[in-house]
């Protein structure tokens, strides 16, 4: 749709001077895209008029007059349709954007909308908020990452810095003064830089952290008790006595170890030869070619086993729930595990065949029927349970629960530290700290332990963290904000541009 329209003012304002002239020296057609009108890509065919300056000592002889809320110099876009592209480019991105204007009928290219991006204003902050929120991000998850700032008492986005060293927040923080609070996860950079520039700021450790820390040495504990999950039976007394926490005294013989059992005890062999020279972690990952924190648990890992605790996939876990129906049909004389997979599958499970024939090795091995009621507490459930609000818990399995406390001592332990963090953390009495910790430590617990050895270092800014009601909560959702953005972009934005996205998307 073409729109003819003309100019009538009968003078003109000169950019360079600001003198009027009504002198006209020529006229020429500008044609500028608009929004759609109906569906219909519309084109406005505007006829403007050059103006002579006459005002003497002024560098333009000539110049074109502009329409207010119409044109702009050298644009080829309405004011209204170059924000409403932006705007698209802020959610959006390229692409998607792109497709998004083809169908609302204002076709532009990706490179086009990038461009508009870049033109955007970068507003960066004179002075910091009172409450600043921090938090780290990843460009490449595991290798590269930046920092997002946040003010807390609004839920404004502040500023993004390139990485997450202290040194680049120490420069930041020292440009834009009046910090007097900083929310932060435990991480210790943020707070060496908040100690080296802000010295009277108060930090604050964000208490999810704080709990999904806690979460994790509880797992860690079940772990290690792994052995008091399955309910006494008489068959097990007799048959299967067993020792300390953690072992049993008819280990599977290594001949019939699996693959990956096998795998396990010579990689965490192997790792302990280095560890134990003093070879760094790093350089360790790099020889075998594994992750950092794959060879950290291998080198604080005692036995192979203590490797794999706490670290099994979601998908073994899940067999679980079928547990029943494939002890029922073993003891109808089906023992080929291909078969009772294809069974379970058409039963909802989506696990593979290599799972289930785990899943039943050890009844294989032990040419024994199954038993009547499979054990139904795995490591996960029962951290799950200690940790998990009790109003979120039916009978039946808090009914397991206080059993499996009942026969383990160390988790009744557990379970006292996990209410006694849980009331202090809901009713902010921060000033129980030092005496939770105490309590931690005297369980004699290595996890707990660990974890209070961590907590004490950082003592003065997890009591504020469980006292104050300041918290990271603002900053983690922005996170979450930031890995959609980098999916609309394919992971192609560069930092500039998705700075822009971060601080000005709505």
């Amino acid at each position: 749709m073409a729109v003819a329209a003309r100019a009538v003012s009968r003078e003109a304002s000169c950019p360079g001077c600001g003198g009027l002239s009504s002198r006209i020296h020529g006229r020429y057609h500008r044609r500028l895209a608009d929004l759609a009108i109906g569906g219909r890509k519309v084109v406005i065919d505007l006829v403007v008029r050059r103006f002579l300056c006459g005002t003497a000592g002024c560098g333009r002889r000539t110049f074109v007059e502009q329409v207010e809320g119409l044109t702009e110099r050298f644009a080829r876009r309405t004011p209204i349709l170059r924000r409403t592209l932006e705007r698209l480019a802020l959610a959006l991105a390229g692409r998607p954007a792109a497709r998004l204007a083809a169908h609302l009928s204002i076709p532009t290219s990706a490179n086009s909308l990038l461009r508009l991006l870049g033109k955007l204003p970068d507003n960066r902050p004179g002075t910091a908020p009172r409450v600043l929120g921090v938090d780290d991000f990843a460009f490449k998850k595991g290798h590269v990452y930046g920092t997002i700032l946040m003010d807390v008492e609004t839920g404004e986005r502040v500023d993004v810095l390139p990485d997450r060293t202290a040194d680049t927040l120490t420069a930041w923080l020292r440009g834009h003064p009046g910090v007097e609070i900083v929310c932060r996860d435990r991480a210790s950079t943020y707070a060496e830089a908040v100690r080296t520039a802000c010295p009277n700021a108060t930090q604050v450790a964000d208490r999810f952290h704080l709990w999904k820390n806690l979460c994790e040495a509880v797992e860690k504990c079940v772990g290690q008790h792994r052995t008091c999950l399955a309910e006494p039976t008489v068959d097990t007394a007799a048959d299967k006595p067993i020792g300390k926490a953690g072992t049993a005294a008819d280990d599977v013989p290594e001949g019939m170890e699996g693959p990956r059992a096998v795998k396990r005890r010579e990689r965490h062999a192997a790792v302990h030869g280095l560890y134990g020279k003093g070879v760094p972690i790093e350089v360790i990952a790099k020889t075998f070619g594994l992750d950092r924190k794959t060879v950290r648990r291998y080198a604080h890992a005692a036995t192979p086993d203590d490797a794999s605790r706490g670290t099994g996939s979601r998908r073994y876990g899940h067999i679980h729930s079928y547990s029943p129906y494939l002890y029922r049909r073993w003891n109808e004389g089906c023992t080929d595990a291909a078969r009772l997979h294809a069974e379970i599958v058409e039963l909802g499970y989506g696990g593979s065949k290599r799972t289930v024939r785990r899943h039943l090795q050890e009844i294989r091995a032990g040419g024994k029927p199954a038993p009547a009621k499979p054990r139904e507490l795995t490591v996960r459930k029962v951290t799950w349970l200690m940790t998990a609000h009790p109003d979120k818990i039916d009978e039946s399995s808090a009914l397991k629960l206080k059993q499996l406390l009942a026969r383990c001592p160390e988790l009744e332990a557990v379970a006292d530290c996990v209410r006694a963090f849980a009331r202090m953390m809901t009713e902010r009495r921060g000033s129980e700290l030092d005496t939770w910790l105490t309590h931690a430590e005297d369980t004699g617990l290595k996890p707990l332990c660990s974890l209070a050895r961590g907590l004490r270092q950082d003592f003065d800014a997890v009591t504020a963290g469980l006292t104050l009601e300041w918290s990271s909560g603002k900053v983690e959702g922005n996170v979450n904000r930031v890995k959609r953005i980098k999916r609309d972009g394919y992971g192609r934005a560069g930092f500039n541009l998705l700075r822009r996205q971060i601080l000005l998307a709505d």
